[in-house]
């Protein structure tokens, strides 16, 4: 039998008690540490785990001798939290986004490297069952040729004042559509709205687009201020189309057998000349149930730390959505121009 890995969670809040509750079920893990700076928090959680040490600082929860340690405070310190761990010898699972600048998030790579160390980034969606179906069915062109993809990330409340929305909440979409399309954005715009924190200029909302290299675009609506919670993908075929509903557990997925043809009337290269017919077949929604992305997340995590592999969402991931991010935020404040994307490599 294996040996249990020793592992500690760092941050308690509303994210960090779902991971708690996931290690706690893992029979890979020997829980050996929770930590929250605010003493209520803490107090709160550690009455459901009484078998867990709770510690008041994180030095003390590092010196205790954890083999990992899972990062869920708050996003401008992830560097901060992420770097001591690593220090120390540390494997790191850091929630997304893996760092506030580029700069940081490389130097983070670069110091897991030099101590041979496992950095994994929770980019939660690319360990969902119901994300792989899609990848599958992408794959199989089954869509046929894919035009466009469009997101919308909404709900009313939980608004954060550490980051924006567009750093809050984008990188779930990034992440899961660079690998649907197997690709990364070139260039990318954003427009953001501030009304909760306008003094801060934080944005509540935000308008993105992402162009891809082979001409395909991305579109993302994210907000903390909308009357309904959607988190809802769309895929537009040449073929089929595909609407992904993470809210709706009886139909996550739903394929829609529609297209709009062109029919030439002409020669092909007089292109004034067509006209077009929209065909429509049945609505498919395939019998999915999901697996919970956390367990199988933490799972991959501890396989990764045990035999050196390297973690789906690895270092060099988590850098190339915080390089997107870094980019949108340049468009923001440049009034929605378009920018470049400048990827900086992990190794």
């Amino acid at each position: 039998m294996k040996p249990k890995r020793k592992v500690a969670v760092l941050g308690a809040g509303k994210w960090g008690a779902n991971l708690i509750r996931n290690v706690s079920f893992n029979d890979e893990i020997e829980f050996t540490g929770i930590c929250d700076s605010d003493p209520e928090t803490l107090k709160k959680i550690s009455g459901h785990y009484p078998h867990v040490p709770a510690f008041d600082t994180y030095e003390r929860m590092l010196e205790a001798g954890p083999d990992a340690v899972i990062i869920a405070t708050p996003a401008r310190r992830h560097y901060e939290h992420a770097r001591k761990a690593l220090l120390a010898g540390r494997h790191v699972l850091i929630e997304k986004p893996m760092a506030a600048t580029p700069a940081e998030a490389r130097e983070l790579a670069a110091l897991a490297r030099e101590k041979s160390v496992v950095l994994m980034v929770g980019h939660t969606f690319l360990y969902n069952n119901i994300v792989h179906e899609i990848k599958r069915r992408l794959d199989g062109r089954e869509l046929g040729d894919v035009y466009y993809v469009y997101s919308r990330r909404l709900n009313l409340g939980h608004v954060r004042q550490d980051v924006d929305v567009m750093w809050n909440l984008a990188p779930h979409d990034i992440s899961i559509i660079n690998y649907l399309l197997s690709s990364r954005p070139q260039k990318v715009s954003a427009q953001g709205l501030s009304f909760i924190q306008k003094q801060k200029n934080i944005s509540d909302v935000a308008f993105c687009k992402m162009d891809y290299p082979d001409g395909r675009s991305a579109h993302l609506h994210l907000s903390w201020i909308d009357p309904q919670k959607v988190r809802q993908l769309v895929i537009v075929g040449s073929e089929k189309m595909l609407v992904y509903d993470d809210t709706d557990p009886d139909k996550h997925i739903q394929i829609y057998d529609k297209s709009v043809e062109k029919k030439f009337t002409a020669d092909v290269s007089d292109f004034a000349d067509f006209s077009t017919r929209i065909r429509a077949g049945d609505l498919v929604i395939p019998n999915i149930r999901l697996t919970e992305p956390l367990s199988v997340e933490i799972s991959h995590f501890v396989e990764c730390t045990r035999n050196g592999t390297r973690p789906r969402t690895d270092s060099q991931n988590g850098l190339e959505v915080v390089c997107v991010l870094q980019a949108l935020s340049d468009s923001l404040a440049d009034g929605g121009s378009v920018a470049e994307v400048n990827y900086l490599s992990a190794s």
